[in-house]
C-alpha cells in the first residue's frame, strides 16, 4: 500500500476550519451532514471499529479512547459510506474534545480501485487540529476530490480511517479523547466493503507459533479461517475464529515443523471471502513472503508484503542494477502501488526492504 500524499490542486478542495470560521451551513456543504452523532445508540459503536470504545452518559453519546499515552497512535475506522455517481469529492469532518488534545490526524480512503479491482487505502493528509480558543473541543472539516484517489469509481464505495496522535497523556484513566459528529458527504452502505487486513504477525513461542492479524472495517465478516502449508503453496484451513467486534485477533498454533506458512481467510457472511498476506516461520524466525501482480504489469503493479514496521523500502532495477523507481511503504501497510507506466518494457528486479534487516527481491516482466 503506497503512501499517497496529494498535492491538492485548484480542483481538488482541502480544508480545514473551525465552526467559528464559516456557518454551518458551509460547514455541512464542504463536510457533509452529521451521519452519526453517537446517541442512543445502547453502548454499540454502530459499526465505527478500532480503538475507541462507546460512551453514552445520557443521550449526549460519543466514542472514547481513554488510558492515552503522548505519541501513541490511535485509529478509529468508518463504516462503508457510499457517493453519487455525480459527486467528485469526499467529505469529512468530526468533533474532538476530552480532556488531552490531538497533536496530529492522519486520514485514509479505503475503497476497492477500478486499476486492480483490489481493496486500496489512500493516505490523504495529516494535521495538527485546530482547537477552539474558547472550549476543549476542535471542529475538523476536510475534503479530497476523487481525482486523487487512484481508480476511485464513479459513485463508489469507501470508508474513512483515522489515526490520532495525543500531545499529552501518561496512561490515567482521566486522560482521554472523544470522537463525536462524525459527517460525510456519502451515505451509510448497506452492502459493505470487505473487511480491510491491516497486518499479520507470526512469532515462536514456548507453545507453538502465535499469530496476530489486525482488521479495519469489521462490518459483515461471519469469520476468520487460520490456514496453514508446509510449502506456501497447498493450504489447509487449521481452525475457525469467531468475529468478536474487534480490531486484533490471536490464535496460537501447536505446528511444531522447522518452515511454516500461515494466512487469514476471512468469510463475509455472504459466503465471500479474501486472504490476508502470507506470514512464513522458518527455523522460528520470521521471514518475508513477497508478492507483485499482475505479471506481466502495464501500468501499475501491486507489491503485497509483510506489514511495515519502520523504515520499509521497495526499489525497481534494471537488469543490470540501474534503479528506475523507490517507493517507501507507509508505516503498517501491507501493499503497496508501483506506478510503471513510464518504465520501459523489459525484465525488472523488486527489492524489498523491511527496514529492520530482511531483504526480498524477485523479478517482473513490463510489456
Amino acid at each position: 500500500m503506497e503512501k499517497f500524499y496529494t498535492s491538492f490542486k485548484s480542483k481538488a478542495l482541502i480544508l480545514f476550519v473551525s465552526m467559528g470560521m464559516m456557518s454551518t451551513m458551509a460547514f455541512g456543504q464542504i463536510c457533509g451532514n452529521i451521519q452519526e452523532n453517537f446517541n442512543n445508540t445502547g453502548g454499540s459503536t454502530v459499526g465505527f471499529s478500532g480503538d475507541f470504545t462507546h460512551t453514552q452518559p445520557g443521550a449526549d453519546g460519543y466514542l472514547e479512547k481513554r488510558n492515552v499515552i503522548a505519541s501513541g497512535i490511535y485509529t478509529i475506522t468508518t463504516p462503508t459510506f457510499q457517493l453519487a455517481a455525480t459527486t467528485d469529492y469526499i467529505g469529512f469532518g468530526f468533533e474532538l474534545d476530552g480532556s488531552e488534545r490531538v497533536a496530529r490526524v492522519e486520514a485514509a480512503v479505503i475503497y476497492i480501485s477500478t486499476l486492480n479491482n483490489q481493496l486500496t487505502t489512500v493516505f490523504i493528509t495529516q494535521f495538527v487540529p485546530t482547537y477552539n480558543p474558547n472550549s476543549t473541543t476542535s471542529d475538523v472539516c476536510r475534503a479530497v476530490s476523487t481525482s486523487d484517489l487512484p481508480g476511485f469509481p464513479a459513485g463508489g464505495k469507501y470508508r474513512l480511517r483515522f489515526e490520532l496522535t495525543p500531545n499529552t497523556g501518561n496512561g490515567q484513566a482521566n486522560q482521554s479523547i472523544n470522537f463525536d459528529d462524525f459527517r460525510t458527504n456519502g451515505t451509510l452502505s448497506l452492502s459493505p466493503l470487505p473487511v480491510h487486513f491491516i497486518g499479520l504477525d507470526a512469532k515462536k513461542i514456548s507453545g507453538g507459533t502465535q499469530l496476530t492479524w489486525k482488521v479495519a472495517g469489521e462490518e459483515n465478516v461471519n469469520r476468520y479461517e487460520v490456514e496453514r502449508s508446509t510449502d506456501g503453496r497447498n493450504f489447509t484451513s487449521v481452525t475457525s475464529v469467531a468475529t468478536g467486534k474487534k480490531d486484533t485477533y490471536t490464535y496460537l498454533d501447536a505446528h511444531t515443523a522447522s518452515t511454516v506458512y500461515y494466512r487469514i481467510k476471512n468469510v463475509d457472511n455472504d459466503g465471500k471471502f479474501k486472504y490476508s498476506s502470507v506470514a512464513r516461520i522458518v527455523n522460528g524466525k520470521l521471514e518475508i513472503v513477497l508478492k507483485a501482480f499482475p505479471q506481466p504489469v502495464i501500468n501499475q503493479l501491486t507489491v503485497q508484503h509483510p506489514v511495515i514496521k519502520s523504515n520499509g523500502l521497495i526499489s525497481v532495477s534494471t537488469a543490470d542494477g540501474r534503479i528506475v523507481k523507490t517507493i517507501r511503504p507507509a508505516t503498517g501497510s501491507m501493499q503497496t502501488y508501483v506506478d510503471m507506466n513510464a518504465v520501459q518494457k523489459g525484465m525488472y528486479m523488486v527489492r524489498f526492504d523491511d527496514g529492520e534487516g530482511n531483504i526480498e527481491t524477485m523479478k517482473v516482466l513490463k510489456q
